[in-house]
């Protein structure tokens, strides 16, 4: 029987998170989003199979997810996106799982989207873009991966590993940075549970 994938969400502290939505949301609302979407990708990733892991530096970040029941990693390293997805790796290399690093912010995810992924991280590296050339989810089994996110990630990930299987699917596609991200969606049918959070 293969290990269950290591589904590791690493979370910026929910203070300082979504800064580029202050245009429209004050701090107490960007910070309840922030929550909110986090859960929502954590629990959709372990209804899909996965054991969750929250990767974090931040204190109440880790007592979050602890309240929530999700395995913690502390985040080592220089730190940022790149940091803390290569903690996350060496967590599942240690264990000899398979892995994948999802961005926390994917309001439209759901488990039937998440389930093939991991189905396939076990024997293949995939790549899933974003809808602006960022790269919201990486799986697979190597022990080792050259993670470089930042502005059109996706490319630069794809380069590394040119076997890679891309699993591109609207659902995950949209990572909440922006208005423009928030009203995509707000206007999308698996985006109405957003609208409470934000009165």
């Amino acid at each position: 029987m293969s290990k269950a994938v290591l589904a590791a969400i690493p979370i910026k502290p929910f203070g300082v998170a979504k800064r580029r939505l202050s245009d429209r949301l004050d701090g107490a609302t960007r910070s309840r989003l922030g929550r909110a979407i986090a859960a929502r990708t954590a629990t959709a990733a372990a209804d899909a199979g996965a054991q969750v892991a929250i990767v974090s530096r931040d204190p109440g970040v880790t007592a979050w997810a602890q309240a929530n029941g999700h395995l913690t990693v502390p985040e080592e390293g220089p730190g940022g996106l790149d940091g803390a997805a290569d903690t996350a790796l060496a967590r599942a290399a240690s264990r000899q799982q398979p892995w994948a690093v999802i961005h926390a912010d994917l309001p439209l995810v759901t488990p039937d989207v998440l389930a093939p992924i991991f189905e396939l991280a076990s024997s293949s590296t995939v790549l899933v873009p974003s809808h602006d050339g960022g790269t919201n989810i990486i799986a697979g089994a190597s022990t080792t991966f050259p993670f470089a996110y930042g502005t059109s990630s996706f490319h630069r990930h794809l380069a590394a590993r040119p076997a890679s299987v891309v699993r591109a699917h609207p659902q995950l596609a949209l990572d909440l940075d922006t208005t423009e991200d928030l009203e995509r969606a707000l206007s999308h049918p698996l985006g109405a549970w957003l609208t409470p959070l934000l009165i």
